[in-house]
């Protein structure tokens, strides 16, 4: 053991300051976020107490409401930039029996910006019903003229709360302060939670570095189930983007219809109450606590109405084809629609994990370049939930492995049947989102030799059958949705393609600004600091930042694909990858932006994944920067890597959801 682990110390350490870092990271989210505690009611102030003088006393007594008080948050009075103002307070928290809890002295800059003060002192576990008293004393003006005060209210609905000013007491009248209660449940759930993927993390981490030429598809299949599976747990129903609204679409071709239907002008399915009561009022503030309280939920077939999957409407039922399957089977094992929904999510994710396997498997180059982008947090939200996002990332992906596989692979000639694979999932990528049908276009650098008369014009023909077959089955179902988009509009989809057409270089120079506005925006949300339906959870720098940057130095570094591309390639997929974005801004721009607005709205850096493997393929064959590490090292050390940063977006979304 003392020569194993002198040999891997390395390795060791590495993965232990990797863990320390990313779990005294999320404890410290966990602790200012106040999460771990239940609040009691808080008042709205009226006022603010006057006339506050050298040995001022403000004196509050309340009753707790619940066990496990630890906290207190007192509200003083603004006074940012106002410099004639000062002096210091000293504030202590008393139980019932008169012993002090803590005493604090602050001073006025201590709460300039930020007005609001945390009283923090040992737990007081038998808490609820008993009275505890604060004490605010001002003892020195320091000769300003005033100490701007405590904010109060006047409408003191709990009559229990008693405030004295000097000893005499302000009847009606309450400090503004909330009580923090310390919740047992959500310490398990969190601790819980986060020691078992901590656990699993380590164990898969050892077990990735002690293998010997271990493959990258294999190393996918080692994290990627685990990580999608505790997204799936930790993120409750609906909180995915538009999930609400992607269930609702799912459960209708669930049940047999493929196209949202309007009858009387009215849109939407008949579909049990119940598929729409376990969604809560307001998605915002779920928790897990709403989510166990929907268990109780079940689908009654007798109780029906009209529910409407709104802009989901739109996309074809190909999309939701896995999640109906699941959901399907569900509804014919349990009526639990909480279960249903998560038996939806189950075969989506997968579904996503089989395609991107065989993506893995079958690209010839640059494996570890469609490794790293299924594992950013924004796309395993949309594999591990009911989004046809998750369709349409991983067909796009296997669509490009396949392509370069045919290129690039020992296959001599390509027949029938690779014609019929390429047609199907040109299809289905064009039934998925329009806007990326441009990914057939990648037919055309796969080299003349690969087929069977070895001639440029078989290539070009390919191309064009299923490049029009896979345009007209999408015009077709375009044809048949369009119906759908009155409902939903923002603008008017007529006007804003009459105004491109009108006057093509504004709308390029207002392309242009959007980018320039924008773009930090697209690239951080890209490679993952912003998850959930409102972008409610946020991971700021560490994921997107690490992500890029480890994304960027595969790419620059594999030796394998340098100088892989011919230049005709290399121009083909240029012309692809410009062709998407701007048909995605295109898009947006029509359906989604106010007319008179000066930039597009409604982009998001995830629309741009699909294409992020054949972009950086393309780079790092024309960069040439060598590696000190060889091959192997780097792709154990970006799973493990993948791995560990994963645990701090799962920390995220268990604290938002507490």
């Amino acid at each position: 053991m003392k020569n194993y682990l002198k040999k891997h110390w390395k390795f060791y350490c590495f993965l232990i300051i990797s863990l320390l870092f990313i779990n005294i990271l999320s404890i410290y989210n966990l602790d200012i976020s106040r999460k771990l505690y239940i609040k009691g009611e808080k008042q709205k102030d009226t006022s603010a107490l006057e006339d506050i003088n050298v040995g001022t006393q403000v004196t509050q007594t309340f009753t707790a409401v619940d066990n496990n008080l630890e906290m207190l948050l007192i509200d003083f009075e603004p006074y940012k930039g106002n410099e004639n103002c000062g002096g210091q307070v000293t504030i202590s928290v008393e139980n019932d029996k008169n012993e002090v809890l803590v005493q604090n002295t602050i001073t006025r800059n201590y709460i300039a910006d930020n007005t609001e003060y945390a009283v923090y002192f040992d737990k007081q576990i038998d808490s609820k019903g008993k009275v505890y008293t604060i004490n605010i004393n001002f003892d020195n003006l320091q000769n300003y003229d005033s100490f701007y005060s405590v904010r109060i209210t006047e409408e003191n609905k709990f009559t229990q709360n008693k405030l004295f000013l000097n000893g005499k007491e302000l009847e009606s009248s309450s400090i503004i302060f909330q009580d923090f209660y310390k919740s047992p449940e959500r310490a398990y759930i969190y601790h819980g939670i986060m020691i078992t993927l901590n656990l699993i993390v380590i164990i898969i981490s050892v077990i990735i570095y002690s293998k010997k030429n271990i493959k990258t598809e294999n190393i996918f299949l080692m994290i990627a189930p685990i990580i999608c599976i505790f997204f799936l747990i930790t993120m409750p129903t609906f909180k995915g983007h538009d999930e609400y609204f992607h269930w609702l679409k799912a459960y209708e071709v669930s049940i047999g219809n493929l196209s949202t239907p309007i009858k009387d002008g009215v849109q939407g399915s008949y579909m049990p109450d119940a598929v729409a009561i376990i969604n809560t009022e307001d998605w915002t503030t779920m928790t897990y606590k709403d989510l166990s309280d929907n268990l109780s939920v079940k689908l009654d077939e007798n109780k029906q109405s009209v529910l409407s999957p709104e802009t989901a409407a739109v996309y074809s039922f190909v999309q939701y084809l896995p999640q109906a399957i699941g959901i399907f089977i569900a509804r014919h094992i349990t009526s639990i629609a909480v279960l249903v929904a998560y038996a939806g999510r189950l075969v989506n994710m997968l579904c996503s994990i089989l395609l991107i396997y065989l993506a893995i498997k079958i690209i010839p180059f640059g494996k570890k370049l469609l490794l790293i982008p299924a594992m950013i947090p924004i796309a395993i939200e949309g594999f591990s939930s009911l989004s046809p996002d998750a369709l349409t990332i991983s067909i796009s992906f296997l669509y490009i492995a396949y392509i370069l596989y045919l290129a690039f692979g020992k296959k001599e000639t390509i027949g029938i049947a690779q014609k019929i694979i390429l047609l199907i999932m040109s299809v289905i990528i064009a039934l998925c989102k329009i806007v990326y049908i441009p990914l057939v276009g990648l037919i055309l650098i796969i080299p003349k030799e690969k087929f069977k008369n070895k001639s440029n014009i078989n290539k070009i023909v390919t191309f064009i059958i299923i490049a029009g077959i896979a345009l007209i089955v999408n015009l077709i179902w375009l044809a048949m949705s369009s119906k759908y988009l009155a409902h939903f509009r923002a603008g008017n989809p007529i006007i804003q393609l009459f105004l491109l057409l009108k006057n093509p270089m504004k709308y390029i120079s207002m392309l242009l600004y959007t980018i320039n506005l924008e773009g930090d925006k697209y690239l951080l949300t890209l490679f993952g600091s912003q998850l959930g339906w409102g972008e409610l959870i946020k991971l700021y720098s560490i994921i997107p930042y690490t992500l890029a940057a480890l994304y960027c130095f595969v790419g620059i570094t594999t030796e394998e694909i340098k100088n892989k591309f011919k230049t005709y390639q290399l121009v083909w997929i240029s012309l692809v990858c410009l062709a998407i974005i701007g048909l995605i801004f295109t898009s947006l721009y029509i359906q989604w932006t106010n007319i008179g607005s000066t930039s597009i709205l409604g982009v998001q850096g995830r629309y741009f994944l699909p294409i992020l493997p054949i972009l950086m393929l393309a780079i790092g064959s024309k960069i040439k920067i060598k590696s000190l590490y060889n091959d192997e090292k780097i792709t154990k050390f970006v799973g493990i890597s993948l791995l560990v940063l994963n645990i701090y977006t799962i920390s995220q979304i268990i604290i938002v959801h507490l």
